[in-house]
């Protein structure tokens, strides 16, 4: 209940629409994953070299920072709402062209679209989310992004291994067609990516029926109907005042370009943003969910063992996020985030030690386990909401898509590299390296973040405005 104007009917609407909304968090999650069960097979049929594999799994992250970058820009034009539907509609366009490609130019292409919309979506999804959101719940409703993508990830690696499976089990069947015997058993990497047009399509039938940002109504003089929406939520008395408030602190931002995001007034909630994207992205996560089957190959585990340890991460992951659904809001962002990034560093430091030292098989899966449970109750989800918090309503969607380009670049990064790096460097270097840098973010949040909880975002955006914070 938010205070007592929030009714238990406008609380089943607000889960309704920001439900649908993290939709979009489903889709990058199966994404995220769905590469990871193609990589042994592409590589293979197309004979890629170490850096040609890293381009492969890495030009999706890249698409992701091209869209994330324009997707400020076009949901300011255009709105929240249907920037989420176009996203949406390339997403099912790049999962049947990946499925159907004839070249190794097509099939990154396809990925490259992908990423674009994907980009798109998770910026739009925690923005759209922390503006219909009331500041008690926000952190929650934000979070829920982050569980959706938990989702698609366990959906993406049920997918991956009954496709997997059914090619095993057809493998010499004559009661397929040359083509199904083509697409589905002897290059099944393609069902695998096709496979993701399924929740591309119902995502965007379920953008349909969510309304658009109340805060990007009445920046675009519209406050009649954001004041409606705001009312199924809030309550109608409450709603009158939320925007009364968004009006006041539009008229006092004034005109605000995206020039004025590198000015002193605020730089501070753009560095923070950027830091908090990029020290979280930089641990070492995407280096786990993109190539976590080749590392538990590499630990000694057979195919069955390194499919098996894969599916226990894409569950822990689930079940991590679900702690910081429920304590988000009541523990707050900044202690969240100390205990993940705790965790994590200390989880990386095993899982290196375990390298270097040559122990491999489950011990290395029980310490990667570790660390995707401090990432995923902390790490992946704060990030996404303190960034949708921290900006002023007519610059947020320009300056949401500025830092959240900073993930993608990170883990685009992180993903090129990461086979080169494994190639030449000794054993366990790398994770050493992601705990070093976890210190770092550690120190961010000790010296940098304030804390967000239980404040409007208009509360917020008044903190860096004002003229003791420039």
């Amino acid at each position: 209940m938010e205070a007592n104007s929030t009714s238990s009917g406008s609380m089943a609407y607000l889960w309704f629409i920001c439900l649908v909304a993290a939709c979009g968090g489903l889709l990058f999650g199966y994404d995220a994953v769905v590469v990871s069960g193609t990589t042994s097979q592409v590589e293979k049929q197309f004979s890629f070299t170490e850096a040609q594999l890293g381009w492969f799994v890495s030009c999706v992250l890249w698409g992701c920072a091209v869209g994330s970058g324009i997707a400020g820009p076009v949901s300011d034009a255009v709105g929240r709402k249907i920037t989420l539907m176009i996203s949406s509609i390339m997403i099912f366009i790049s999962a049947m062209w990946s499925g159907l490609a004839g070249s190794a130019d097509q099939l990154i292409m396809a990925r490259l679209l992908g990423g674009i919309g994907i980009g798109a979506a998770t910026m739009i999804c925690p923005l759209y989310i922390s503006e219909v959101s009331p500041e008690k719940h926000r952190g929650r409703m934000v979070t829920l992004f982050q569980l959706t993508i938990t989702i698609g990830i366990v959906m993406c690696v049920f997918a991956n291994w009954g496709i997997f499976n059914f090619a095993q089990n057809n493998a010499d069947s004559n009661a397929l067609s040359s083509f199904w015997k083509q697409f589905a058993v002897d290059e099944n990497w393609r069902a695998m990516f096709m496979a993701e047009a399924l929740p591309g399509i119902l995502f965007l039938i379920c953008a349909f029926f969510i309304p658009e940002s109340p805060r990007w109504l009445v920046k675009n003089q519209r406050s009649g109907k954001a004041e409606s929406i705001l009312a199924r939520i809030n309550g109608p008395r409450k709603a009158a005042t939320i925007r009364a408030e968004i009006e006041e602190t539009l008229n006092e931002e004034g005109e605000v370009h995206f020039a004025d995001l590198f000015t002193r007034r605020l730089s501070k909630p753009l560095i923070l943003a950027v830091l908090i994207c990029v020290l979280s992205e930089a641990c070492g996560v995407s280096v786990i969910f993109y190539y976590g089957p080749r590392i538990f190959e590499d630990a000694g585990l057979g195919l069955s063992g390194s499919l098996g340890g894969f599916s226990i991460i894409a569950i822990i992951n689930f079940i991590a996020t679900i702690f910081a659904l429920f304590f988000v809001d009541s523990a707050g962002r900044r202690k969240l985030l100390t205990v993940g990034a705790s965790g994590s560093m200390l989880s990386m430091l095993l899982i290196g030690t375990f390298f270097a030292r040559g122990i491999m098989g489950w011990p290395i899966v029980i310490a990667i386990n570790m660390f995707i449970a401090f990432f995923a109750c902390a790490l992946g989800p704060v990030k996404f909401v303190v960034v949708s918090e921290i900006f002023p309503n007519r610059v947020r969607g320009k300056a949401i898509s500025l830092a959240t380009v900073f993930i993608w670049l990170t883990s685009a990064t992180v993903a090129q590299l990461f086979p080169i790096v494994e190639a030449n460097a000794p054993p366990g270097t790398l994770y050493f390296i992601f705990a070093g840098e976890l210190i770092l973010l550690l120190l961010m949040v000790k010296f940098l973040m304030p804390e967000t909880k239980g404040r409007t975002i208009e509360e917020i955006e008044r903190s860096w405005l004002s003229p003791d914070r420039s």
